[in-house]
């Protein structure tokens, strides 16, 4: 009894569950976002890159006022189950004074059509920590102006805003390689640049991040054959799987899919042949349900919500329930809040 008693005090110390809440079937919040724009001052100079993506800054304030407001971080394994081809969603142990929330970060590549645009130009691990390095800052390590490294410190601070360990899904592309390393296959570095991208990974993992995919050149499905289709998984399979490891997780890039009745279009079968179970959109309002709307639902959809300097100027009101994007938008940017 009193290593019972002694777990209970040290969960309520560390803000960590004990894993004996009630079990939650309700609504799940999903937010995603891209690179943060490390360097403003370069990145506002781009109208394009200033409306699709956010600040550090914005970034860290989207964290506080979703703690605040009672948020905290979900394992997207916890959510759902498999029942032979397909996933199903789940009730799961949460506690009961907090609202889950699932976190993820697209095509975190660093590619060089973003080079020297404002974001930085790979992470790195450094002092057990995730850091980032950014050639334009003089190859200076930092660990404030990147999601992961962000997202790491406020779960420091805050345990309780991640009771089971959670972190966020991470939609990796591979056609330039992962998080600024040049993996791909053409790549002249491949088998260095591999090399020094492993401990990054491990790390990521050791701390609880998840991997997905986000097809490997990023192209629309609508837009592909089936062959396509196949083929830029089997790339992904090839190059990305053997970095991250495999994954159930596929994110629409774009936000388009393509389905079918009753699951039959050639397109959406690829993605089941190479084991993918639970797929993500965008949406601005939290929806996890089963696709398709018509016919047999088979597909355990999701979709996210995007943080980008267009969403936080214009979604105030959907975004509000977790956070003020008022509060939150950067002053410094060329464009007002509206």
């Amino acid at each position: 009894m009193k290593y019972v008693c002694l777990s209970l005090i040290l969960a309520f110390m560390t803000g960590l569950s004990t894993g004996n809440e009630p079990l939650y079937d309700g609504e799940i919040r999903h937010f995603f976002t891209h690179a943060l724009l490390a360097q403003t001052d370069i990145a506002f100079q781009d109208d394009v890159i200033e409306q699709g993506y956010i600040t550090p800054k914005e970034f860290v304030s989207f964290l506080d006022q979703a703690y605040q407001n009672g948020y905290a971080l979900v394992d997207i394994e916890d959510t759902y189950t498999v029942e032979g081809r397909t996933a199903m969603r789940k009730s799961f142990s949460f506690p009961s004074d907090k609202k889950p929330l699932i976190l993820s970060f697209d095509d975190l590549t660093y590619p060089s059509d973003l080079s020297g645009k404002g974001m930085v130009d790979k992470l790195v691990v450094s002092d057990n920590r995730i850091g980032t390095v950014s050639t334009a800052g003089g190859a200076l390590i930092s660990y404030e102006n990147e999601c992961i490294p962000l997202l790491e410190t406020f779960i420091a601070k805050h345990p309780d805003f991640s009771p089971y360990g959670a972190r966020g899904i991470l939609f990796m592309t591979g056609k330039e390689g992962i998080f600024g390393y040049r993996t791909e296959k053409d790549s002249a570095s491949r088998m260095s640049e591999t090399e020094r991208v492993k401990p990054i990974v491990a790390a990521l993992k050791d701390r609880g991040w998840k991997f997905g995919c986000l097809s490997y050149a990023y192209r629309n499905m609508k837009n592909l054959s089936a062959e396509e289709m196949r083929e830029d998984l089997a790339k992904w399979k090839a190059e990305v799987e053997p970095l991250v490891g495999g994954t159930k997780y596929f994110a629409y890039p774009f936000g388009e899919w393509a389905i079918g009745e009753e699951c039959r279009d050639e397109r959406h079968k690829q993605l089941e042949e190479f084991g993918y179970k639970v797929f993500f959109g965008i949406g601005a309002k939290p929806y996890y349900t089963k696709l398709p709307l018509k016919g047999e639902k088979k597909v355990l959809y999701m979709d996210r919500a995007p943080l980008d300097g267009i969403s936080l100027r214009e979604r105030r009101a959907i975004y509000f329930p977790v956070f003020d994007t008022r509060i939150a938008y950067d002053g410094e940017r060329k464009v007002p809040f509206s």
